[in-house]
């Protein structure tokens, strides 16, 4: 403590600009990986307040998926001894119609038992609207809504709301207002509720609830209430407590989640190398106070140990300041994802304000200070092993920054074999990751011979248009391989993960683009809601001769998709007329088996068709069966064909019109509509709408606008592409800046004798920019080819471990074109301060220090 006190604190002071840059590089990367974990943690967090607040006092639920199940199931529960209350559920979500309000979410319960499990308790108007249930039952328009609601649009008891319903345009009438707080405030007070047998028929749901739910009798246990259920009910429904449903959706995170963990140990990892090339730094220029220190007595142990020392309050304070930085960029990045949420369930709270749990400033804290260490053991080692002798001499100081060496090519030739035999028999995730962090480390080992031979051929070009300054500026980087390695590792991991990045959301936007240009071929297109499919609303079958005596409609594909749970995993059930289907889309890419073949045996319920995702996650091939728990019985089919589709990322089944209608229901969610020969997409769609504008809420969309949905969809989940050419920029910017600091303040004599021989100031700013840029672009052509390294290793990890899509390997050119004028750009900036420091040091000094 004392020589960090009185040596280390004031070195700190008189170099504020290394002292940063040795703290940014930990600040960074625990900044990243705090912004995405606690997003995670504040959207999951509020749905699950949302699922308790709604749940009330509900222990257990039952469920059958999205398709939900019949009336004659609630008798069943309910006389069920272990219950003492069961009540059924319907949840649904409709456009408010108001300005800036958005989506509301409906709870649709039966108010003569629900009132035992969530508090309805109103304020103003007729209290005996929902006192009594049987007036509320009398009056099927009834809603009652939430005070917030109410309050931000002026409503009251007794006026009217409208709603786009199944059976067309209605106006409900608001019957009272809830209370603040419990159920009321879910989903941010866009909640109403109202009579379940009422929205059956609002939202076209036959005779089916969602849900039920339940609580127990006094003395009986969740376990046993459970086992009771499904042993009463079979196979096909999942019997849980609300809590469940937050496991499921946090699943629909991973793949996000996934991707940005992958992304903060990037960072991190690149900090590490701005902090080792910082510490040489400041191992360079303290070399007289190394030599003292021995001098005096100090041991190479206590020297190690200063340095080390230095880094851990470094690596602490980038830590603290990675967590503060990390907890501003979460607040927004959680509204971004909460944003892209609401695709998904129409409905979502606003998150609420992130919060650091006690564990997470523990791991992050210590991860940043553990980092800095392992960064700072080489320069602390080469700092405890100077000769006391040669560190007071001046010049002494090259000694310290040797070349690479012949081991360390041998090190990383035998590391590259074995990584490559870790692809091969990748079987094991454990092998398979193995092998990329030896990839890693093979970059690493490499750079100091990599970095110097560029060099070598980029100063034909730079002496070319400079001769004295391009001979200087790449000499610098020939002759101290070691400092300048550092600074093109950092530089080459930052371009390597946004190659990686970008290169994925090419290759998944190609392969998408083909799957939907194949696939979604109808000219038009007949939905229940605006965006993606919501298991709201369902069309009935009775739907599909009235489309089809539309004039210019010559073919209708009623078409369901529905979420199933296949081993815990949530799969898209697809359904339709498979043997039309095919006709209609020749151009799908097969995976295994024959197209024709395929569908005739899927038309005619002798198997199912599988997407190549599905396969390769559930590890199902040809001929294997899928077996499906319905509320109707046991679905079991082999598979007959696999397909390339990217409907779900956890895989999607493939099913004809007729099995689903055996085992579930026979509405559909959509219409495909093709036209007859000549026939204008446009008057059909008029048509369409004049003949159920005033029956049927529907949406109808030509085969670009939904290709332009599908794609803006896929977009967003790579947007944080952007933040990771930000991420790069950044590092190029400060890793540029650390080796020019170290490189002006290793050859202070040099540009000093440059200047004395009567050297311009532009000459030496010249030396200086042009040494930036060679830098930059070193770290460009090592990022470019890791880069490619690690967009395969992305896509393998895509299909592995996430959503199982084999995605064509399209390297990001664009991307990388785009990068080149910014890294650039990015040079010479970080070059501007260190040229100004050269060329006003005052001559005596310069030509003195050494």
């Amino acid at each position: 403590m004392i020589l960090l006190r009185q040596i280390s604190w004031p070195d700190a002071r008189k170099h504020v600009l290394r002292s940063l840059l040795t703290v940014a590089g930990i600040m960074l990367g625990i900044a990243v990986f705090i912004a995405m974990h606690l997003a995670n943690r504040s959207i999951l967090s509020t749905f699950n307040q949302t699922v308790d607040r709604i749940a009330g006092a509900t222990q257990l639920q039952v469920s059958a998926g999205e398709a939900g199940f019949s009336e004659d199931v609630l008798e069943k529960v309910q006389s069920a001894p272990e219950v003492r209350v069961a009540v059924p559920v319907i949840e649904a979500v409709v456009g408010t119609g108001l300005k800036g309000q958005g989506n509301l979410k409906i709870l649709a319960v039966d108010m003569t038992g629900d009132g035992s499990l969530r508090d309805y308790r109103v304020s103003g108007g007729r209290e005996d609207a929902v006192e009594d249930p049987l007036v509320f039952l009398a009056q099927p328009d009834s809603l009652i809504v939430s005070r917030e609601f109410a309050q931000r649009n002026g409503l009251k008891t007794n006026d009217r709301l409208r709603m786009n319903t199944m059976d067309g345009e209605k106006q409900l009438t608001i019957r009272g207002i809830m209370h603040s707080g419990g159920l009321a405030s879910a989903f941010g007070g866009n909640l109403a509720v109202m009579d379940i047998y009422s929205a059956q028929k609002i939202f076209g749901r036959g005779r089916t609830f969602d849900r039920i739910d339940l609580a127990m009798r006094d003395g009986v246990s969740l376990q046993q209430c459970q086992l009771a259920l499904r042993k009463m009910l079979g196979a096909g429904y999942d019997v849980e407590p609300p809590a469940a449903r937050g496991q499921q959706f946090e699943s629909l995170l991973r793949v996000y989640a996934g991707s940005m963990r992958i992304c903060s140990l990037f960072a991190l990892f690149v900090g590490m190398f701005m902090i080792y090339n910082s510490l040489l730094i400041s191992v360079s220029q303290r070399r007289n106070e190394i030599g003292i220190l021995r001098a005096l007595g100090a041991t190479r142990q206590q020297i190690q140990l200063l340095f080390l020392g230095e880094s851990a309050v470094g690596g602490l304070v980038g830590s603290i300041l990675g967590l503060l930085l990390g907890v501003l960029v979460a607040r927004s990045l959680s509204v971004y994802i909460s944003g892209m949420m609401q695709g998904i369930y129409g409905a979502l709270e606003q998150p609420h304000d992130v919060t650091l749990e006690p564990s997470l400033i523990v791991l992050a804290l210590g991860g940043g200070v553990l980092a800095s260490m392992v960064s700072a053991a080489l320069p602390a080692r080469s700092a405890s092993r100077v000769d006391p002798a040669v560190a007071l001499q001046k010049g002494g100081a090259q000694a310290m920054s040797v070349g690479e060496n012949r081991n360390r090519q041998i090190a990383a030739l035998v590391l590259a074999m074995v990584s490559a035999s870790c692809l091969i028999w990748s079987d094991s995730r454990l092998v398979f990751y193995a092998g990329y962090l030896l990839i890693a480390v093979v970059a690493v080992l490499l750079t100091p011979t990599l970095a110097p031979w560029l060099a070598r051929i980029l100063r034909r070009a730079f002496t070319t248009l400079r001769p004295v300054e391009g001979a200087l500026a790449v000499d610098s980087i020939i002759q101290s391989p070691r400092r300048t390695s550092a600074t093109v590792s950092a530089l080459m991991f930052s371009l390597a993960m946004a190659i990686g990045l970008g290169g994925l959301a090419r290759s998944t936007n190609a392969s998408v683009e083909e799957w939907v240009s194949a696939t979604f071929n109808a000219p038009l297109f007949v939905s229940t809601s605006e965006g993606a499919v919501q298991p709201s609303f369902h069309f009935p079958a009775a739907m599909i001769g009235p489309l089809q005596e539309i004039q210019g409609i010559e073919e209708v594909q009623p078409v369901r998709n529905l979420k199933v749970s296949f081993r815990g995993a949530p799969i898209a059930l697809f359904s339709t007329n498979l043997s039309r289907f095919a006709a209609r889309t020749r151009g799908r890419h097969v995976a295994a088996g024959n197209y024709d073949e395929m569908h005739r045996l899927a038309s005619q319920g002798k198997g199912v068709i599988v997407s190549e995702n599905f396969s390769l996650l559930q590890k199902l091939g040809m001929g294997n069966e899928v077996e499906l728990a319905t509320s109707r019985g046991t679905f079991k089919l082999p598979i007959v064909g696999i397909v390339k589709d990217y409907t779900e990322q956890e895989g999607t089944i493939f099913i004809d019109r007729s099995v689903f209608a055996r085992y579930w229901d026979d509405s559909a969610d959509s219409f495909r509509i093709y036209l007859k020969p000549g026939a204008s997409a446009e008057a059909v769609r008029s048509a369409i709408l004049n003949r159920f504008e005033h029956e049927r809420r529907l949406f109808v969309f030509s085969s670009q606008e939904v290709k332009n949905y599908i794609m803006r969809v896929v977009s967003q989940w790579f947007s944080m592409t952007y933040i990771q050419m930000a991420i790069a920029v950044l590092v190029s910017v400060l890793g540029i800046l650390n080796t020019l600091t170290v490189s002006i303040t290793e050859r202070k004599r040099e540009l000093g004798v440059l200047r004395a021989i009567g050297g311009l100031n532009s000459q030496v700013r010249h030396t200086i920019w042009m040494e930036a840029f060679a830098v930059g672009l070193i770290g460009l052509i090592l990022g470019f080819a890791l880069g490619g390294v690690n967009l395969y290793y992305t896509l393998q990890m895509v299909r592995r471990d996430f959503t199982g899509m084999p995605l064509e390997y399209q390297y990001p050119h664009q991307i990388a074109l785009l990068l080149i004028p910014i890294i650039v750009m990015a040079a010479f900036l970080a070059a501007l301060a260190p040229a100004e420091y050269a060329v006003r040091t005052p001559l005596v000094q310069a030509l003195e220090y050494e």
